[in-house]
């Protein structure tokens, strides 16, 4: 494949399922993005719909309509394809955050191999989620008749993986050849390898886990009760969401890249210290919370968190339409995944530390499967996977030729 790659955005109104939780979903849509093949947008209007693209804006839904029947043949097989899973509160372009290492000449090459990118089922980017009418609420989840009715149904990283592997059947994508992520995203790429083994063939999971820690059931415990604690969600929980970014953005960082960057200084300090003149951290996170709440949804966001907190391959997806369609002998976790992998971590991760992806490729080399590890060397924290790009490179080239 040499011809010039093109992007299309694209939806799919899927068949529902019900949720690991409990709560059912009557059908669903998924938001994509493709960067390849010109041909390809032929298939993804006749299987589904091209959209104009709406990054980083919310979409709140009226309905999800009837679940589309896949028109004419699927995308062509032909071409490898790549796989690209967005963190917390990311977008499917995924060309417009990781950029750097997408394009003709970089690692994720869309000439020599189809870039998919989904928005992940619980978001508000145009996948079905908290802030579309009827979602499901944390009251339809199994023991939840007394949960409150504003709090969204239960989300988990196996719903998130079905309802990316159901995108990939829409799509008639029987084989992938690689599939990556950072952090949540991370996790989903593990739960994809480990839900459908034989669809994928490599998986670099990035500053993330096989399961969720102690540490991150912590800090997304705080982020919660912010939002929740905020008088006007679910409707307005923009105050609460604020806080709980500003929270989530300490761990997102390390000391080292804030003391580079943030520093002591006083913003509006002239001349030397002033007793009410903000430091620049502090101006930091506020300017973070602005950001956020002026492109998410508070639903969204602790539907998401939740789905991180709730990570966990030892568990068994949800029965019976999950394990009697990927049935396997190998029990759940880690030792259901049989693509090779290359796990990521980075040196002062403080959300996800480096040990946890070192403990996967020991894990599997132990099960005679075919893993490495790797190592960004960073100043900031977690946060790496989008500054780091001299050392992405070559470490994606890498899980690309694995």
């Amino acid at each position: 494949m040499t011809a010039a790659a093109t992007v299309t955005d694209f939806e799919l109104v899927l068949p529902g399922f019900r949720l690991e939780g409990g709560a059912a979903l009557v059908a669903h849509v998924v938001r994509g993005w493709a960067f390849g093949p010109a041909s390809d947008a032929a298939v993804l209007g006749a299987r589904g719909r091209v959209v104009d693209p709406l990054p980083w804006r919310v979409v709140r839904r009226a309905t999800s309509g009837a679940a589309s029947t896949a028109v004419g043949p699927g995308l062509d097989a032909s071409v490898p394809t790549i796989v690209v899973v967005h963190a917390l509160t990311g977008d499917a372009r995924a060309g417009d955050w990781w950029g750097p290492v997408i394009g003709e000449g970089q690692p994720l090459d869309p000439t020599r191999a189809r870039l998919l990118s989904f928005n992940l089922l619980g978001g508000c980017y145009g996948t079905t989620g908290p802030a579309d009418a009827g979602f499901p609420t944390a009251a339809q989840d199994h023991g939840g008749e007394d949960a409150p009715r504003r709090e969204p149904a239960t989300v988990t990283t196996w719903d998130q993986a079905r309802s990316i592997l159901l995108a990939l059947d829409a799509l008639g994508v029987t084989r992938v050849h690689l599939v990556t992520g950072g952090s949540l995203g991370g996790m989903v790429a593990l739960a994809l390898a480990a839900l459908d083994p034989a669809r994928f063939e490599r998986v670099a999971p990035i500053a993330a886990a096989p399961a969720a820690s102690a540490w991150i059931l912590a800090w997304n415990h705080v982020a919660r009760q912010a939002i929740l604690g905020d008088p006007g969600f679910p409707e307005d929980g923009s105050r609460g969401l604020h806080l709980a970014r500003q929270v989530a953005m300490t761990t997102y960082r390390a000391e080292p890249g804030f003391a580079l960057t943030q520093g002591r200084g006083q913003r509006e300090a002239r001349g030397g210290w002033a007793p009410r003149a903000a430091y620049a951290m502090q101006t930091y996170l506020t300017h973070q919370g602005d950001k956020l709440i002026a492109r998410f949804d508070a639903r969204a966001y602790v539907a998401l968190i939740g789905a991180m907190d709730h990570h966990d391959l030892e568990r068994a997806p949800p029965p019976p339409e999950a394990r009697e369609r990927w049935p396997g002998d190998r029990g759940w976790g880690v030792g259901r995944i049989t693509a090779r992998v290359l796990a990521v971590g980075v040196d002062t991760d403080a959300l996800y530390a480096p040990q946890h992806g070192v403990k996967l490729v020991a894990d599997l080399a132990a099960l005679g499967r075919t893993a490495r590890y790797r190592e960004i060397q960073s100043p900031h924290g977690h946060d790496a996977f989008l500054i780091e790009w001299d050392q992405l490179r070559p470490i994606l080239a890498e899980a690309v030729a694995l």
